[in-house]
């Protein structure tokens, strides 16, 4: 009679080297999520608010074949409400927009927000003879015969946030502020301009 192969050992050892992978990654997952949970407790992280204030327009021009013209100045206020987190912001975009047609752009230095902070951010935007679409050019005529025109200002930040010695991966902060209404007149007073923030 040929001797009988016996296999189980063998499939006892993969089964049991299955399972420790398995637990290993378990654990490392609870170990994660832990982390994270009590960061989060520990910090209690509280959303970015962001104004747009002191808006302005100088010099501003629009042509007869529907090229714009004019300088933007404005204040943006960040505020960082957190006890415990600090943010890096590394690139700063800046654009001013007419019905999402981009007038004037704008990269800012990068800058660090310390924690419980407000920061100003002065900027001026110059548009050079930008193209508009006719539509656009038709509605901004319609609105400058006001003596106003209503914009929108949008920013887009590479950020990193800290809390002690760790810092967060890149991620990237979408503000938007509508309905940011400038005029033409010598006072060039503006009204404040509440931001929604995407961070």
């Amino acid at each position: 009679m040929p001797p009988i192969t016996y296999h189980a050992p063998a499939l006892h050892r993969r089964r049991s080297l299955v399972c420790y992978v398995f637990l290993v990654i378990l654990t490392l997952i609870f170990i994660v999520a832990t982390g994270f949970l009590i960061t989060w407790i520990v910090t209690k992280p509280k959303k970015l608010h962001y104004t747009l204030e002191n808006a302005s327009v100088e010099k501003f021009n629009l042509t007869d074949d529907n090229h714009v013209s004019g300088t933007f100045k404005f204040t943006i206020r960040s505020q960082n409400p957190n006890h415990r987190i600090s943010v890096y912001y590394n690139s700063v975009e800046i654009f001013v927009k007419f019905k999402d047609q981009t007038l004037a752009f704008d990269t800012i230095e990068p800058f660090h927000q310390p924690r419980m902070n407000i920061t100003q951010i002065d900027d001026t935007l110059v548009a050079q003879n930008v193209p508009v679409s006719k539509s656009n050019g038709k509605n901004l005529r319609a609105q400058t015969s006001l003596g106003k025109i209503d914009l929108e200002v949008y920013v887009k930040a590479r950020v990193r946030f800290q809390v002690g010695i760790w810092k967060s991966s890149h991620r990237t902060v979408k503000i938007e502020c509508s309905h940011v209404t400038v005029f033409l007149s010598n006072s060039n007073q503006s009204q404040n301009s509440s931001c929604d923030a995407d961070t």
